[in-house]
């Protein structure tokens, strides 16, 4: 008997990973390979309005425009996303899974979204319950969820504890042990950094913006100082520094992020890093400024590229059997 190899060419899996203000679209082909990628501009920000009809209308175009030709060319293809398109906000609310979680999502955590070429599924979110007498909030996470599982597909299997932070518009801080996300905690760094530098006195003060790697760390160190004066008054400093001559206007941006980023970091790696790995997880330059953030405070952070949201989804995708895990072969009978 003949057996044909599986083409790992052949397309399994549509992927995406919808969030705020844009979207990652993949391929996907046997065992997750990335057979191609996509960076469109449309997230949840892209919607108009609050008529869920218009919404709708908008995320299906939006969906069309991504992948459509992919749907073209291997219709039914099964289609998964996480992030905001599941919020409430978003294409259709996906609901969240509660911590402790082992983040075992199969079918029935799915929701389903009908549209002209088929049907999406959504990946629910995470929350951490408000305590009990309400002194501290709670907290949420959409598409990072996603990251984290695909994040630990990627490393040997251990039930050692294990920080993953996962930087971005909304830093997500997260503890995992014995494979299960226990608590996680959010910083708006990111959404700090874009209102300051845009909508701030430390924008127009700002001219041309260069990277400078000596600012940021400048900025990291004066983040870090013992006692600190606060947030707020570090970066105003940025401007006394500029006016003084002591801090060039291109430059300040990167010091900025510094600030901000070291801030973070001294508020949340000690409740977080309690023992075990440190792993970030995300964008390659936004990684590389926590890992320079972490070694302020003597610790060293292992690195994950942010396909790792791909490999989620396609883990996923194989416990909800919306893919097979080994595709079946096809088989011929040699012919007499």
């Amino acid at each position: 008997m003949i057996q044909n190899t599986p083409d790992t060419s052949t397309p399994r899996l549509i992927a995406l990973d919808w969030g705020t203000s844009s979207q990652r679209a993949w391929l996907l082909g046997d065992r997750g390979r990335i057979l191609d990628a996509r960076r469109p501009d449309f997230g949840l920000l892209g919607a108009t309005g609050d008529d869920p009809g218009s919404r709708t209308r908008d995320y299906e175009a939006a969906f069309d425009a991504a992948c459509g030709d992919w749907l073209a060319a291997s219709p039914g293809l099964p289609a998964i996303a996480c992030g905001m398109v599941g919020s409430a906000q978003g294409w259709r609310e996906a609901g969240y899974l509660t911590t402790p979680t082992d983040l075992a999502i199969d079918a029935a955590d799915l929701t389903t979204v009908p549209h002209p070429r088929g049907v999406l599924h959504l990946v629910p979110g995470l929350r951490v319950a408000p305590a009990a007498d309400g002194t501290v909030a709670g907290d949420v996470m959409r598409g990072e969820e996603t990251q984290i599982i695909g994040a630990l597909g990627m490393l040997t299997p251990t039930d050692s504890p294990l920080t993953i932070v996962l930087p971005g518009t909304h830093t997500k801080w997260t503890r995992v042990e014995n494979r299960k996300i226990v608590s996680f905690a959010t910083s708006m760094s990111g959404e700090l950094y874009g209102l300051v530098m845009q909508h701030g006195i430390l924008g127009r003060t700002a001219h041309g913006g260069v990277r400078d790697d000596a600012a940021f760390e400048r900025g990291l160190v004066t983040g870090t100082s013992v006692p600190s004066r606060g947030l707020p008054a570090e970066l105003f400093g940025a401007r006394a520094l500029v006016l003084d001559g002591l801090l060039d206007p291109a430059s300040v941006p990167d010091y900025v992020s510094g600030v901000i980023i070291a801030d973070e970091v001294r508020h949340l790696l000690p409740q977080f890093a309690l023992g075990g790995r440190i792993l970030l997880c995300g964008n390659a330059d936004l990684c590389r400024r926590y890992a320079a953030a972490l070694r302020v405070h003597g610790v060293v952070a292992e690195m994950v590229a942010e396909e790792a949201a791909a490999q989620g989804l396609w883990h996923v995708a194989i416990a909800a059997g919306l893919v097979e895990q080994t595709p079946s072969t096809n088989h011929q009978k040699e012919t007499p």
